[in-house]
């Protein structure tokens, strides 16, 4: 059995595994009600929406056009400005001692907004491009709004349940992606080895701290709430883009060049994160789970 087997069968599991672990980690933290809840805060959900499917896109389009950087590159990073609502957002927010209830109500409202905008947005952002709506929006539905709404709906029901299941699933999800990013470092290597000087570096770093600073600046009207969207703009779906990519784009650098922008926002974000969390901060909510 040669390598390339090995890690593609490792990819066939830990990427919808990934997906799957991840929406129902989140989904077992929020009852109907706190899905809900951010809607009340309409000037915030717009910010979040204006962040993550106005600004992320034409950042990612700016850079693009700059720095020249591969076809197959641009399809890659151009998925990511289409994935909002990572679940790692928490993590970060937790670490950076953002309001923990807005980030995670936030959340899911991106997610369910990131399954209707995908399949729609990418077509048009991706001129020239062979891509299949339909196909986009089913892996979407399977491995994201399908164990989002699940679980959501045990938290509701089963509410002693999701609370003991959830630090497993979480744990499940972080193990999951660690394979995952592994797996395709190992599979891609000489992929993304050849993206070294061809710009795709500089403009994933870059995506990351515009995208960081425009959602900053968003917030900036909310007590917490430049950290909560700063946060949420910039730390993508890894899930959502992953399996798209994967189910696309297989065979193309678009897939090394979302785990690359993976591995570079943890590497960017998580210092970040908690240099945000020694800083003063106000007394601002942080009673749902995380995990």
């Amino acid at each position: 059995m040669d390598l390339q087997t090995v890690t593609d069968a490792v990819a066939a599991v830990a990427v919808p595994l990934f997906a799957v672990t991840s929406m129902i980690a989140v989904g077992l933290g929020q009852t109907v009600q706190q899905f809900l809840a951010p809607l009340k805060d309409v000037r915030l959900v717009v910010a979040a929406m204006v962040a993550n499917f106005v600004v992320a896109p034409a950042v990612a389009f700016c850079l693009i056009c700059a720095l020249g950087i591969p076809d197959e590159a641009r399809i890659g990073l151009m998925v990511l400005a289409c994935a909002a609502g990572a679940p790692f957002v928490l993590k970060l927010s937790k670490l950076a001692r953002a309001d923990m209830a807005e980030s995670s109500s936030l959340l899911a409202v991106m997610l369910l907004a990131t399954i209707g905008f995908m399949p729609v947005a990418l077509p048009i952002l991706l001129p020239g491009i062979e891509v299949d709506p339909g196909a986009i929006a089913s892996v979407l539905l399977l491995t994201m709004f399908l164990p989002l709404i699940g679980a959501v709906l045990i938290r509701q029901f089963a509410p002693t349940a999701a609370r003991l299941a959830q630090a497993h699933v979480g744990r499940l999800s972080l193990v999951a992606m660690v394979v995952m990013l592994a797996n395709q470092f190992i599979a891609d290597h000489r992929e993304l080895a050849g993206l070294i000087g061809t710009g795709t570096i500089v403009a994933i770093l870059a995506f990351i701290g515009l995208n960081f600073g425009f959602g900053w600046i968003l917030g900036a009207w909310k007590t917490g709430g430049g950290a909560v969207l700063g946060i949420s703009a910039s730390q993508r779906n890894m899930g959502a883009a992953t399996v798209v990519v994967v189910a696309n784009f297989g065979d193309s650098l678009a897939v090394p060049t979302v785990v690359l922008a993976g591995f570079l926002a943890l590497i960017v974000l998580i210092p970040v994160a908690r240099w945000l969390g020694r800083r003063p901060h106000p007394q601002i909510g942080n009673a749902l789970p995380t995990y």
